[in-house]
């Protein structure tokens, strides 16, 4: 469960920040540029298309501020890429001031791949690529104000096409080390949380989860039930067959634990040959019955383990959320019945008793 929530916490906070950095950069460079080269043009004697630049100026800037306000990143998405395809198109159609609009339609498919990805990304470069080859190579259209000599519309064209097929490799390398990256923080998260020997999570994975549980389990009417078990005799299994086949004495209780409990359940290794449950909505009863379910039946088999034909029993305490609500008492309370239970003889549970 921790590991579920740490893994979409951290994705959706790095995804935010780098969106956040993504959408701020591209906005504010692109109002200063459009803002920059209106002003040029308007008082160099293009005042119609000046005053273009300005416009798709102030709706980029609209649109980061509606991405501020809302944070809704898909649309987002939607707007400044509709907004630059429209850009690239009025560029084009107008040839810009001295011929230079062109200049700039090559940052277009690299603005719309690393905002769209690479699926999205060429449905829409596509589109708009085609609609360039009609205002090129299509004579007459009255929505185009400027005409490119022959070589230019060719050498456009191979030009943008291969900065297209650059732009798609670009974002795929960067989603394939993405990915990589990903499994790998995985990976580590993993090591960080989970114990290298049984598989389980480890003490500081099993806090974690306690943090998660006392929280859902708060509620006088939702109890959360906590057991502490100790292998019984365990020192001597290493005296005795060795510390490889006390090695696998914790995997396979381990093993038995986990696959006796309910997928609600939480376990960990707590330390040594100690391991920890946690019942969520259970109440101290029904966990102590369904631990002694576990330890009986573990108690009245023989384990083969590495040659080795052994009886194991673990003792366990049990305490519970109805009594203590917060972590440190309620470990300190199933420790002091875990201690008794070993007083007792071990291979037995004890459970917290309050007046």
């Amino acid at each position: 469960m921790i590991k579920i929530a740490d893994k979409r916490q951290d994705v959706a906070f790095e995804r935010a920040r780098r969106n956040d950095l993504l959408s701020s950069a591209l906005c504010w460079f692109g109002v200063l540029f459009l803002t920059i080269f209106g002003l040029k043009s308007y008082f160099s004697g293009l005042p119609d298309y000046g005053i273009g630049l300005m416009v798709f100026g102030l709706c980029t800037a609209l649109i980061w501020l509606q991405f501020k306000l809302t944070q809704n990143w898909r649309v987002f998405q939607s707007m400044i890429c509709l907004g630059f395809s429209v850009l690239y198109l009025f560029l084009l159609s107008s040839g810009g001031q001295a011929n230079t609009g062109l200049l700039w339609c090559y940052t277009y498919p690299l603005i719309v791949f690393s905002l769209l990805g690479t699926r999205l990304g060429t449905l829409l470069v596509g589109v708009v690529l085609f609609l360039s080859a009609i205002i090129l190579f299509v004579p007459n259209l009255d929505f185009v104000t400027h005409s490119y000599s022959p070589d230019i519309k060719y050498r456009f064209t191979g030009s943008i096409l291969f900065v297209t097929a650059l732009g798609y490799l670009m974002e795929l390398s960067r989603m394939e080390a993405q990915r990589k990256s990903d499994q790998a923080n995985d990976v580590l998260k993993m090591m960080a949380h989970r114990d290298e020997l049984t598989g389980l999570y480890n003490r500081r994975g099993i806090k974690e989860c306690n943090e998660i549980e006392v929280y859902l389990n708060s509620k006088p009417t939702n109890e959360m039930a906590l057991a502490v078990c100790d292998v019984d005799f365990f020192k001597k299994i290493n005296d005795q067959y060795g510390h490889d086949v006390g090695d696998e004495v914790l995997k396979v209780v381990a093993e038995r634990l986990k696959n006796s409990i309910r997928e609600t359940d939480l376990i960990g290794r707590w330390g040594g040959e100690e391991f920890i449950i946690l019942f969520p909505s259970t109440s101290l009863e029904e966990g102590y019955q369904l631990i002694e379910r576990v330890r009986q039946s573990m108690a009245e088999t023989h384990f083969d383990i590495a040659g080795q034909r052994i009886r194991l029993s673990f003792s366990t305490g049990i305490s519970s959320t109805r009594y203590y609500d917060n972590w440190n008492d309620l470990i300190k309370s199933a420790d002091k019945q875990l201690y008794k239970a070993k007083s007792a003889g071990r291979n037995c549970t004890k459970t917290t008793e309050h007046s």
